[in-house]
Order: C-alpha cells, then structure tokens, then sequence
C-alpha cells in the first residue's frame, strides 16, 4: 500500500492527517491497514495504530486479531512489533477509560508477560533502527481520544434523551386520552393553544395534572407500584 493510500485510510478511521469524505472501511480493510502501520517506517503513521483499534471499538467492528497475528512467522520482527503495539494500544486505551474492540484483551494477556509493561519505557523498540518515544505515542492519541469521548458523551446524552422522551409519551398515554396527551406536550413545550383547547385543558386536563402533583396520591402510588 503506498503512504498516499495508507494515509488516506487512516483518515477514514479516524486518525485524520487528511479527512476524506468516503465511506467507512470495513472490518477486513481495517486488518490489513492494520498490517501495513506494522510495516510502515513512518514513525507519524504507526502512532496511529491505537488510534484506529479506538476508532474500531466506539463503531461496534469485530476485529480478527488471530487472522492478523497469523500474517507474520511467531518469532519474526514484524510479529513482535505487532505485538508491541497491540499492547501498547490496549493499555493506552485502558489508560483513558475508552472501550477496547472485542477479543483485543484476550490476545494482549501474553504480550503482557513476554514485554512486560512498555509505558513505562521512554522509547519502544520496533526493529533495528525504529524506536517509538512512548511520550509521544500518548501525547497524540490523547488528543485524538479526547473527540472518541466527546462523541461518546454526545450519543449517550443523544440515547438518554430518547429514553426519557419514551418513558414520558409511555406514561401520558397510559394516564391520559390521546387529544389530553397532545394537550400536555403542547403545554410542556411552550406551543399556543386555541381558545377551545385551553377551556378544555382548564376543565379536564389540569384537573388530573393537579390530582397527580398531589403528596397524598404520590404516596399511594409509591408504596402501591413498588
């Protein structure tokens, strides 16, 4: 893979040295870009290693670490600087409380024993004249993790505000007719009703509002629906 194409796929995993607008690659693509960052003698490009396995994880995409560890002869260089960096990339993303692709922790158990801790090493060594500045390394992908968790936090509070938006149309329909529901969303939501709708909302509907605010009825409700 040439670095144009290299770098342009990464872009599209979100290690955005160019930010192409294309579709997302897939779960085969990412495992041979994946191969290739281990080959690469950029140094810029294989900080983007965790950054995509990141990536991967807050997309729900299934990666076959044993089909990419299989690429490589067990005691070759390329194995070991795969290793490397699937170890690094699973602590880092522990590190930052950010979600691991499924089965990363299973295959990084060994590299754990075999290199030890290499965070805590200044530089990792890939090969004779590669060495990899752990400073670094974090340094960028923490910037890059800090858009994974403000995304993250922005789907969550996406997800919370449907649930609460379910919960509350669940309970109004089960407490309230249809035109007495459209009555109290429209009210809630500031929206103007006509002169018809606000002697019927008066009559009717804040009648039972007023019965539900009750401490009385919240009580019952409390120790009956436990």
């Amino acid at each position: 893979m040439k670095r144009k194409d290299l770098v342009f796929n990464l872009g599209r995993l979100g290690y955005s040295l160019v930010t192409p607008d294309v579709p997302e690659v897939g779960e085969e693509q990412v495992v041979e870009l994946l191969a290739e960052l281990v080959d690469s003698k950029d140094l810029r490009l294989v900080e983007g290693f965790p950054v995509v396995l990141a990536n991967c994880a807050q997309r729900g995409m299934n990666l076959e670490f044993t089909a990419l560890l299989a690429k490589y002869k067990p005691r070759s260089r390329k194995r070991q600087n795969l290793e490397k960096l699937l170890l690094l990339s699973s602590d880092l993303l522990t590190q930052e409380g950010l979600d691991k692709p499924e089965g990363l922790e299973e295959v990084k158990k060994s590299f754990k024993d075999k290199y030890g801790d290499l965070l805590t090493n200044e530089v990792v060594t890939l090969g004779a004249k590669t060495s990899l500045s752990t400073e670094r390394l974090r340094n960028t992908f923490r910037r890059y993790s800090s858009t994974l968790k403000t995304s993250r936090a922005t789907r969550k509070g996406e997800k919370d505000k449907q649930r609460r938006s379910f919960q509350l149309n669940y309970f109004l329909s089960t407490l309230f007719s249809p035109k007495q529901k459209e009555l109290v969303l429209k009210k809630l939501n500031g929206e103007p009703l006509n002169k018809t709708e606000k002697e019927y909302f008066s009559r009717t509907v804040k009648k039972k509002l007023e019965a539900l605010n009750n401490s009385e009825v919240r009580k019952v409700a409390k120790a009956l629906a436990a």
